[in-house]
């Protein structure tokens, strides 16, 4: 209902989700209908880690935000695939923060576990690799050679601009980056 309000009072056009709820995953069958909503309102949901219930080992240097954010983002995608959400709402629209976490480059690690694992087999329709054209990522990854990586990966009409703005990671020049990966003019636009 929230987010229908949103978007037909508001104007909204997207929404936007923790990736994890009290420390539970996105992956909960009373998140269906949130899904649900969001394929019928045909709109994209931005998944961003919230301050997560953070190990001692993390909570100096900032490295919460640096590791167990995208650690977060991974876990929630790992859920996701795994319990069939993806199949059950193959017109969802999802956008992953910070690169997409760790899946793009963990992808095979994800398959590996799909073929060796039967209970992971058992809700996905194929490997988990298949699916990461089925997300959208911003470009806040911070370096060009994991930029081109993950535009290898998922192609560049995946790829949306970032910044991480207000936060200590924030880039104030996104698009410096699509420059000094080596993206064409077009791609950029």
């Amino acid at each position: 209902a929230e987010l229908a309000y949103s978007v037909h009072q508001c104007g909204a056009v997207g929404g936007v989700i923790g990736t994890n709820i009290e420390g539970q995953n996105l992956d909960a069958p009373a998140l269906d209908e949130f899904w649900s909503a969001a394929v019928e309102l045909q709109v994209p949901v931005f998944l961003h880690p919230v301050e997560p219930v953070i190990p001692a080992r993390v909570s100096k240097y900032y490295l919460h935000a640096l590791t167990y954010y995208l650690y977060d983002t991974t876990a929630t995608v790992g859920a996701m695939l795994f319990s069939g959400v993806l199949d059950r709402f193959p017109d969802l629209q999802l956008i992953l923060s910070h690169g997409g976490g760790f899946f793009p480059y963990h992808a095979g690690r994800f398959d590996i576990i799909y073929t060796n694992l039967a209970q992971t087999r058992e809700h996905l329709a194929q490997p988990p690799s298949a699916y990461l054209q089925r997300f959208y990522y911003d470009t806040i990854v911070h370096h060009p050679t994991a930029l081109q990586f993950l535009c290898t990966m998922v192609g560049s009409d995946r790829l949306l601009l970032g910044t991480d703005y207000p936060f200590p990671v924030a880039d104030p020049d996104p698009l410096r980056l699509y420059a000094q990966a080596g993206f064409a003019d077009a791609d950029i636009e």
